[in-house]
Formats: C-alpha cells, sequence, structure tokens
C-alpha cells in the first residue's frame, strides 16, 4: 500500500502536534484537500479543536468523520469519549466506551478507568468502585497502579460519604 499525499501531509502534523499549531493546522487543511475522509487527520484536527481551541462543535465534527473513515481507530474512539465527558453527555459516552471496549490495542485499564469516572459523574459510586477495581487488576503498569489506587480510594470516600447522609436522612 503507497503512501498518499494526505498521509504524507497527515504525518507532517503529526510530527509537529502540539508544539507547532501553525504548521498542525496547514497540514491538516493539505491533508484533508486529498482526502476529505482520512481518519487520521480528521482525528488531529478534532483533537485540536478539542484541546486547543475548546471548540467543542466543531472536535465533535471532525471526530464523526474520522469515526465514520475508521470506526476502529482507538485514538479516535478514546478522545471522542473525553468530549462526551466534556459535554456532560455521560449515556452517549458509555456507549462509545462499550464498542472501544471490543477493539484490538486498548490499554483496558485505562478505558476501565474512563468508565469508572462516567458512573462517577453520574454519582453510581459502587459501580465506579467495581470498575477502578477492575482496572487495577488489568493494570501492569506500576505508576499507572498507584494512580487507580488512589482514584479508588477517593471514589471509595464520596461512597462512603453518601451513604453516611443516607443514614442521617432516613
Amino acid at each position: 500500500m503507497a503512501i498518499t499525499l494526505a498521509d504524507k501531509y497527515y504525518l507532517k502534523a503529526l510530527n509537529d502536534y502540539p508544539y507547532e499549531l501553525e504548521e498542525v493546522i496547514e497540514n491538516l487543511h493539505y491533508a484533508l484537500s486529498y482526502d476529505e475522509e482520512h481518519a487520521g487527520a480528521n482525528f488531529l484536527m478534532g483533537k485540536l479543536y478539542m484541546e486547543e481551541f475548546k471548540n467543542f462543535d466543531m472536535a465533535e465534527e471532525y471526530f464523526i468523520a474520522a469515526m465514520a473513515a475508521d470506526p476502529e481507530n482507538v485514538d479516535t474512539c478514546e478522545s471522542f469519549t473525553w468530549l462526551l465527558i466534556k459535554t456532560n453527555r455521560l449515556k452517549e459516552a458509555l456507549k462509545l466506551i462499550k464498542h472501544t471496549h471490543s477493539l484490538k490495542g486498548i490499554v483496558s485499564a485505562q478505558v476501565l478507568c474512563t468508565e469508572a469516572l462516567v458512573y462517577e459523574l453520574m454519582k453510581d459510586f459502587r459501580k465506579a468502585v467495581a470498575l477502578l477495581n477492575k482496572a487495577i487488576e488489568e493494570s501492569y503498569d506500576c505508576a499507572y497502579s498507584e494512580f487507580l489506587e488512589e482514584e479508588l480510594t477517593r471514589v471509595e470516600r464520596k461512597l462512603q460519604r453518601t451513604r453516611t447522609i443516607n443514614y442521617y436522612m432516613t
């Protein structure tokens, strides 16, 4: 398979991201002008709009285009999930996370941690605790395992607090 012009411009943009944003934007525009369905270019443009410009509507358009071109791109699924979380569309985020669990190349512990965060934001602390415990079992990185332990402790405190509040309210 030959590398297309769109691929070349996407790789240039990827190489410059996040340090040379002007170059990134220019190269992504070139890539998308050669192939408007280029999954990588759409993903990176979505990420740029989400993280740098905080323009969530434009970011979503690019993520949708990237997903249409390659629904199994792990990076797109993960970034699109974060966009849905940031825009408080938690049920949609859970659907995308469910899809992400089925993909090759994911880091299970990270996906489970993100899923736990969604349940925490939905105030389902029990489910969040269960998912964090599962993420700890799936983690093979000492530093990440420590992070997960801290997250678990934090969410367990919230769970305990809600139990205490519910006890005094009854």
